[in-house]
C-alpha cells in the first residue's frame, strides 16, 4: 500500500544555493522522512509528495 506525504516547501529553497539541486533535494527528502517517518520508505517523488511504502518490521 502505498502512502502519500506531503514535503515541506522548505526544501525547495534550501537546495536553490546547489548546482545539483535535483540529487540534494531527494537526500532532504530522504532525511525528513527517516526522521519524521522512521516506519516509512521512499519510493519516489511526484512534484511536492513523497510517495512511500511502509517498510518491513526487520528492515531498520
Amino acid at each position: 500500500m502505498k502512502h502519500y506525504i506531503p514535503i515541506p516547501y522548505c526544501y525547495v529553497w534550501m537546495v536553490k544555493p546547489y548546482d545539483n539541486r535535483k540529487t540534494m533535494f531527494k537526500r532532504y527528502v530522504q532525511g525528513y522522512l527517516k526522521k519524521s517517518y522512521p516506519e516509512m520508505t521512499l519510493v519516489k517523488i511526484e512534484g511536492m509528495t513523497a510517495i512511500c511504502e511502509r517498510r518491513a518490521p526487520d528492515a531498520r
